[in-house]
């Protein structure tokens, strides 16, 4: 049974390190006109909601009076269910790390670091329907073990089984991919894998509501990588069964977390953020399916056998 814990409150302390920027700034929320004035100061621990239109360019002002680290997030409360893709938009702001050329987010984008001293703009284009989203900033707490993240809601509502050895291109995974079409076999829980698993097995089991625990390796078998599999481990054994652990050469930071449709990613790993984000995408998949692949194969090849995989016998590589 698939829980029901996805509310827009939740997401924001899911994603963000310091909990009085996500969580007690709602108490502070502008009531008045929304469109009124699109800017806001970065040390102010405020929020500030402004309207996208469809098909139309907004664009917001964030003031920093002194360069520091900052907790930013764009909450467009998407909706819960996982095949909804939402309000839809592209976010571009130079100034803190984000361009058009980036890809869209469904409703959700946050971000953890430093901002320098200065206004940065935020231009949106939203891609669908009307949105009223919330804009929130905070100062990060010098304590934090980590001071720079990225998270994100995919547009991707895509589930289809395709063949095992389709490519990126032709399954139209995004370059860090949370959902999409998907190989017909899953990956085995709880288990740490020493090699990256494939794509269209690792996309399997996020559809099933687990999550995969990544860092940026091909490998396990350096200091630093093995280092940075214990980490994640010791996040992973707190939520749960329904995860792994795995290598990902291909992913954009060395930290990473994803669940369906949800993406957590750091140069760095802030343990209070990162189990936060776990914790509230944990079993939030399209299927809450539990069962390990009934015949037992490796997901870091394309070896599957090409018996009936429960509902799956499109596995097969052959």
């Amino acid at each position: 049974m698939r829980t029901s814990t996805r509310l827009g409150s939740l997401l924001c302390c899911a994603f963000l390190p310091l909990s009085l920027f996500a969580c007690a700034a709602d108490s502070q929320e502008d009531q008045g006109n929304p469109d009124e004035s699109p800017e806001m100061e970065a040390s102010e621990l405020t929020s500030r909601t402004i309207r996208l239109n469809p098909g139309q360019t907004s664009t917001f002002t964030l003031r920093q009076t002194t360069a520091g680290d900052v907790a930013l997030s764009v909450d467009c409360h998407p909706p819960a269910n996982p095949d909804d893709p939402g309000p839809v938009f592209k976010l571009s702001a130079p100034t803190l790390g984000t361009t058009a050329a980036d890809p869209a987010r469904a409703g959700f984008w946050a971000r953890t670091g430093a901002v320098p001293a200065g206004s940065h703009t935020m231009t949106f284009a939203n891609l669908a329907g009307p949105a009223t989203c919330t804009i929130r900033a905070a100062a990060v707490p010098t304590a934090a073990t980590c001071r720079a993240s990225l998270s994100f809601r995919s547009p991707n509502t895509d589930h289809t089984h395709v063949r095992v050895g389709v490519t990126s291109n032709q399954a139209g995974w995004e370059a860090f991919p949370t959902s999409g079409n998907h190989w017909g076999a899953w990956s085995k829980w709880t288990t740490v894998y020493p090699k990256a698993i494939k794509p269209g097995f690792l996309l399997h089991t996020l559809e099933h509501g687990g999550l995969v625990f990544s860092y940026k390796c091909a490998s396990n078998t350096s200091a630093e990588c093995k280092d940075a599999e214990t980490k994640l481990t010791a996040i992973a054994s707190q939520i749960g069964p329904r995860v792994i652990v795995t290598p990902d050469p291909t992913q954009p930071e060395m930290f990473a977390i994803r669940g369906w449709r949800y993406g957590f990613s750091s140069s760095c790993l802030d343990n209070t953020s990162a189990l936060q984000f776990s914790q509230a995408h944990y079993r939030q998949g399209r299927e809450d399916t539990d069962a390990n692949p009934p015949i037992p194969f490796d997901p870091t090849t394309t070896n599957v056998p090409c018996e009936d995989l429960m509902a799956a016998p499109d596995s097969c590589s052959r």
